[in-house]
């Protein structure tokens, strides 16, 4: 009897404990609230405009709510002809939310216009309990005017609508590489950018798709082809069909180009012969407008052509693709076709800045020369351009420390040099001194602002003309 009051007394306990926890956790609250079965409720959802174009953003506007517990996330998903266009997930709080969330419904390939989208919503709280709904809009394919492809190198085609098919756009008598890099963009900046308010196309995992400013470019190869010479563009199936072309005898190309360094500087180098009054049409990065080619041997005819100003000979052209600029250089240059001048202080004109360039060669600027003739870095070239008359366009004097002294010759041997003294110096007063032709910055003098500078030389007259040029 007494072993059997003994167990009724412990089991008795052990009723009372257990009770007595359950009402206390029943009872008990944390930062989320009581600790109760609830389910959200989506008191009202709405997509604005509910009549929108693909590759816009829309407002989603809805209210949740939940009786019990805190909500933790609004998710949403964008339906259309069976695809997830668009989805996320809007972190939400408290037990009542005012949603109102811009999100970017891209057109993808293939996308049906008037089509009805519908958005899959999906309210959660933190205990796990959720609930759904869905609503409709209407999604219109966009159709634009043009567009534009922009190349990794900086170059800019227009895209125009084709006559028949409205999601097409094409280009024509193009001089791209037969490989390259590239974004679609709906708008361009005015100085030939991107604007990513616009839509953009790039790589997605290997394939054509909208893509923000983080975007990747895509790729594009003309097979058996020395370069690109037109495209055309399918905006529904999100594709790039190219063709290509065959060079002619007075065409140029980086393909053509050997590599060589230089005075620690890397260049594309091309020994040619080049006729007098001949224009060459550029290929691939060499028509990227930002390429300044030697003022005083070429005249840009068109972004993608320019015509040689020189004598008819064998020439060697520089490309240095961080100076942005093609140079040119011949065997001995002398007296009486060319004056080469050495010294401090000068620079083939660049619209590179120096701080662009010595981010890659370090130590050096827009200028470049100094007192030698070992390589084309160290010397310019003024060119004949009359009898007795030459003309040399220079950047000077240098942006680090504003000096220049530098004098030409009659050849790279020290040949009969051409002292200022000798000289009368009209236009920009620039230079000063009876030897060398200095650009002075002593504590007394004017700090001379490096400019582009066009010297044109007289021998008959013993002058020299100096004007400012903008490039």
């Amino acid at each position: 009897m007494n072993q059997i009051l003994k167990t009724m007394r412990s089991s008795l306990k052990t009723i009372i404990i257990t009770a007595a926890a359950a009402l206390f956790f029943a009872s008990c609250g944390d930062e989320y609230g009581d600790r109760k079965e609830s389910t959200p409720v989506i008191e009202s959802a709405a997509i604005h405009p509910a009549s929108f174009t693909f590759g816009d953003s829309v407002t989603l506007a809805a209210l949740v709510t939940d009786p019990a517990t805190t909500l933790a996330a609004l998710e949403y998903k964008f339906i259309s002809d069976g695809k997830i266009i668009a989805s996320g997930s809007i972190p939400i709080g408290d037990q009542r939310f005012d949603v109102a969330q811009r999100i970017f419904v891209p057109l993808v390939s293939g996308q049906a216009d008037n089509a009805q989208v519908t958005v899959a919503l999906t309210a959660r709280n933190v205990l796990k309990g959720y609930s759904g709904k869905e609503i409709t809009a209407a999604g219109k394919r966009p159709v634009y005017s043009r567009l534009y492809l922009v190349t990794s190198y900086g170059a800019v085609v227009t895209l125009s609508p084709q006559a028949a098919g409205r999601d097409k756009y094409e280009a024509a008598g193009l001089t791209l590489d037969a490989s390259f890099e590239y974004r679609i963009a709906e708008k361009i900046t005015s100085d030939k950018q991107i604007d990513y308010s616009g839509a953009v196309w790039g790589n997605v995992n290997g394939r054509l798709a909208m893509i923000d400013d983080r975007g990747e470019p895509a790729f594009a190869h003309t097979p058996h082809s020395d370069y690109t010479q037109s495209l055309v563009y399918d905006n529904d199936a999100f594709s790039m069909t190219a063709t290509g072309g065959t060079l002619g005898a007075h065409d140029l190309t980086l393909g053509a180009f050997a590599e060589e360094a230089i005075a620690q500087e890397s260049f594309r180098t091309l020994s040619r012969t080049l006729e007098n009054n001949r224009e060459y049409t550029l290929f691939g990065k060499l028509a990227n407008e930002r390429i300044v080619y030697n003022l005083d041997f070429f005249e840009r005819t068109a972004s993608n052509r320019v015509k040689f100003l020189g004598k008819t000979g064998t020439y060697t052209l520089y490309y240095n693709p961080v100076r942005q600029n093609v140079i040119l250089g011949v065997e001995n240059p002398a007296y009486p076709d060319y004056l080469p001048a050495c010294g401090f202080g000068l620079g083939y004109p660049t619209r590179a800045t120096s701080q662009e360039i010595e981010a890659v060669y370090a130590g050096h600027g827009r200028t470049h020369t100094g007192w030698g003739f070992d390589h084309i870095l160290q010397y310019v070239l003024f060119r004949q351009i009359s009898d007795g008359v030459y003309q040399g366009t220079f950047y000077t004097p240098g942006d680090h420390d504003h000096y220049a002294g530098f004098k030409p010759f009659e050849d790279t041997g020290w040949g009969n040099e051409k002292p200022a003294g000798s000289f009368a110096f009209t236009g920009e007063q620039i230079i000063s001194g009876d030897g060398d032709w200095t650009i002075p910055n002593g504590d007394n003098d004017p700090v001379m602002p490096s400019d582009y500078y066009r010297f044109t030389v007289n021998l008959n007259e013993n002058t020299v003309n100096i004007e400012k040029i903008i490039l």
